[in-house]
């Protein structure tokens, strides 16, 4: 199973959905926002430009209906705000503001034309035209190539049906001025003009497009992301890539460091404790884990119980692996000595932790409901059964001499005598801390 068919079982989860509608709800009051504004700068100028100008009758009726018109777009974009802050209709809200927009601007230039007498061939003239642009631009920020392709079909035909409707102004038996401006107005002028409308909104169809492709698999990516660290180490996500995914599911043997830790004689501790202070206690020894893990660029593989699993070497192998285990081991010595120091633990808390390098099997194994991350192979075995002889030869840490040699330590460990290792066949030399600082 690879990370685009798992892609593909997570594109349709509750929580993609969940994020690409807070996604829409967002588009939605940043297009109400956006009207808003562009309707107080338009009014703005309209009122700027026609002050103290001495206009007819026509121009007076044409100044009344573009303030109506925005103050109605103005008014549409606070609607819309306000309805997508309230969750209501965030699936309509996009069709029905566009459709308002439309009417808005088209019924304005209808009036102009049916209303006022002025010929259709001149709708071009009128300012409220290029709010064709605005509009339309408004509505690419929902990221709908759907509610784009309507939006530019509504426009298209209402531009034609205004720009071929009779009757249509002849300017060619004017004088020579008006003459020669007349062909700006003909039909296939005009034609030009609703041609260039519908460039414009096939790039804004592939904008709307693009962008919500992008949204999607942005949102799948970390929605697929999220799902996948719940169970795999979050130190694996940013290399979750197809090809690295695609290597761990069918994987690899590794040469890595392992490091066990786990709490001496924990059992003591949970009978002193209620079950609160318990997960209290749990949870701090946990975050020493984490914060020695952090330090010294360890990879946390899993915790069981009071104990934890920490590799080295792992998803990327590094010349100083060992030696960033031995000096993580050192920190969590030290970080449950302070521990002690604190909190006055009686009898003190001990833990014990096994170091062992080694060749491993390490991979992802399970399907897309449950997922896990594992090392196996008789080197994982052998970095327990280390951990577990630090009981018998009463020291907090013993390593293999094969880490210690990876390392470079020769000088700062020595041979510690111990029992045969249970399921251990072959000998294994282990090393404790000399005496005095490390």
């Amino acid at each position: 199973m690879s990370l685009r068919h798992l892609r593909t079982t997570h594109q349709i989860s509750e929580a993609t959905q969940r994020l690409i509608r807070e996604a829409d709800v967002a588009a939605l009051r940043r297009a109400g926002i956006a009207r808003m504004v562009v309707a107080a700068l338009l009014m703005l100028t309209v009122l700027l430009a026609t002050a103290g100008l001495d206009m007819s009758p026509a121009a007076h009726k044409q100044i009344r209906a573009a303030t109506l018109t925005l103050t109605l777009f103005g008014a549409l974009g606070w609607a819309g705000a306000w309805l997508a802050s309230r969750r209501i209709a965030v699936n309509k809200l996009p069709a029905v503001t566009a459709s308002i927009d439309a009417l808005l601007v088209l019924g304005n230039l209808a009036y102009s034309h049916w209303g006022i007498g002025l010929e259709g061939n001149l709708f071009s003239i009128f300012p409220v035209t290029w709010v064709v642009p605005i509009t339309m631009a408004a509505a690419a920020i929902h990221y709908q190539p759907r509610l784009q392709i309507y939006v530019a079909a509504v426009y298209v035909i209402g531009l034609s049906l205004l720009a071929f409707a009779e009757p249509m102004i002849d300017l060619s038996g004017a004088g020579t001025d008006l003459g020669e401006l007349g062909g700006f107005f003909s039909p296939q002028a005009n034609l030009v003009r609703v041609v260039m409308v519908l460039a414009a909104a096939l790039i804004l169809i592939l904008v709307a497009r693009q962008g919500r492709l992008l949204l999607e698999r942005a949102v799948q990516e970390t929605t697929l992301r999220v799902n996948l660290t719940r169970y795999l180490p979050r130190e694996l996500a940013p290399i979750l890539s197809d090809r690295a995914f695609d290597a761990l599911r069918a994987g690899q043997r590794i040469t890595a460091t392992l490091l066990f830790v786990d709490i001496r004689d924990s059992s003591s501790f949970g009978e002193n404790m209620d079950p609160a202070r318990l997960a209290i206690f749990i949870a701090s020894f946990r975050r020493r884990v984490i914060q020695a893990a952090a330090m010294h660029g360890g990879m946390i593989d899993k915790f069981a119980g009071d104990g934890a699993l920490i590799l080295f070497g792992v998803p990327e192998a590094k010349p100083d692996d060992a030696a960033r285990a031995l000096a993580c081991g050192r920190t969590l010595l030290d970080l449950v000595e302070r521990w002690n120091a604190k909190r006055g633990f009686e009898p003190p808390l001990r833990v014990g932790i096994g170091i062992h390098t080694g060749e491993m099997f390490c991979g992802v194994v399970g399907d897309a409901d449950r997922l896990e991350f594992t090392v196996l192979g008789e080197t994982v075995n052998t970095a327990a059964r280390i951990e577990q002889a630090t009981k018998a030869v009463r020291c907090d840490c013993l390593v293999s001499q094969e880490a210690v040699v990876a390392a470079g330590e020769e000088a700062l460990w020595t041979e510690v005598e111990c029992p045969p290792l249970p399921g251990v066949t072959r000998r294994l030399v282990l090393m404790g801390p000399k005496a005095g600082p490390a």
